[in-house]
């Protein structure tokens, strides 16, 4: 019974959160902007439907999560706190109750970033490809959710993103899914448009 009022809720906040994210994206100014804003709402409840997820969390019971960034430190500061501040009553600075702290870390060192073990990854700014191929090889082999608002990312192998359609919608690569072996919600698999590549 748990699971299925579990299952009812995630329904609900991903029907409201779709709705949401589809009539606010013409009014946030620079597209660019509009994806890194909205993605800051799909990358929460993309981890909140990551079956294992209390296996990623740090020895203190802390959800670790990589913002990276190219030059612009700001922004991912900005974004931390957009974070923190986000979710409701108990929820709020938490995702599925677990406290969430951050890691800011310039993608040129993204290095340096694989030995503080992070619980999950998202791409304040676009990166050059070969660090991004970096930071999907890490997400693919230690079973992390890697998030990319920017258009191209999900087609070159990041595992998730959000597709601008006739609404926001989630958008996961299926092949790095299988790679990485992370297990979603089949809720949250079923309102996503999914990438296939061969």
């Amino acid at each position: 019974m748990f699971d299925c009022t579990r299952s009812r809720r995630l329904a609900l906040l991903l029907g409201i959160l779709l709705s949401l994210l589809s009539t606010s994206y013409g009014a946030l100014g620079d597209p660019q902007e509009q994806r890194v804003q909205i993605g800051l709402r799909l990358f929460r409840a993309l981890l909140a439907a990551d079956e294992d997820l209390g296996q990623k969390v740090s020895d203190q019971g802390q959800l670790r999560l990589a913002l990276l960034y190219r030059d612009d430190r700001r922004k991912a500061e900005e974004f931390a706190a957009a974070l923190q501040a986000s979710g409701h009553g108990s929820e709020q600075g938490r995702i599925r109750h677990y406290p969430v702290q951050f890691i800011l870390v310039e993608g040129a060192h993204f290095s340096e970033l694989q030995e503080l073990a992070p619980s999950a990854i998202y791409l304040v700014q676009s990166l050059p490809d070969p660090v991004l191929e970096e930071v999907i090889q890490y997400g693919i082999d230690h079973r992390r959710i890697v998030f990319s608002p920017f258009e191209g990312h999900v087609e070159k192998g990041v595992l998730a993103g959000l597709a601008i359609e006739v609404r926001v919608l989630p958008y996961i690569n299926q092949t790095t899914l299988k790679r990485s072996g992370i297990r979603l919600k089949s809720l949250l698999l079923k309102v996503a448009k999914i990438h296939e590549s061969w």
